[in-house]
């Protein structure tokens, strides 16, 4: 004697019937593809002539499509001062190839180090006319912009919403760090 099995077509995901509460799904599904921008702390930092720069206010001043590129680093941090010349030729690079669509700036803060050793290494890594040279010599970065280590790259639209993040120096975040700003200028 054949045996039927009766099923039901209710709909069943994760193994779990929904029919009587779609709602769930909706819940379980939301956070699985959804992609939401977080918007960056309001930070203030100070520049090379001991000017506080708040960050909220500068991009005002950015075009819709220009992105920044933040750039935590350190004196003391040696990876740091490798990624920033590539950091340097990733901003040229996409700035050629986006001419005239958007603008990429590059700012580099130097976390706990006074205005004498941001000036200092300012000039050491060439930065005067290719990027914003910032100090937090307090360190508030650490808290005020999450970070939990150094060198720590975030990618800012005009919004303060975060496009991109890679923390430490490394070639999967290096080549992730490229191809995000190489699209920008597609």
């Amino acid at each position: 004697m054949d045996e039927v099995v009766k099923t039901d077509n209710t709909k069943r995901v994760f193994g779990m019937n929904f029919e009587k509460y779609p709602f769930l799904l909706f819940v379980l599904i939301l956070p699985l593809g959804t992609v939401c921008a977080e918007s960056f702390s309001n930070i203030a930092f100070y520049n090379l002539k001991e000017e506080r720069l708040v960050l909220s206010a500068s991009l005002k001043e950015f075009s819709p499509r220009d992105v920044l590129i933040l750039n935590f680093t350190g004196s003391r941090c040696k990876p740091c001062k490798e990624q920033i010349p590539v950091l340097l030729d990733f901003v040229k690079q996409t700035n050629i190839s986006a001419a005239g669509k958007r603008k990429v700036f590059l700012w580099v803060v130097f976390v706990g180090d006074d205005f004498k050793t941001g000036k200092e290494y300012s000039n050491l890594l060439k930065l005067e006319n290719a990027a914003e040279t910032l100090v937090d010599p307090l360190s508030s970065s650490y808290t005020q912009a999450k970070i939990s280590g150094l060198p720590t790259v975030f990618v800012l639209n005009s919004n303060r919403e975060i496009l991109f993040k890679t923390e430490g120096y490394n070639e999967s975040g290096t080549a992730a760090l490229k191809n995000f700003l190489f699209s920008l200028g597609k």
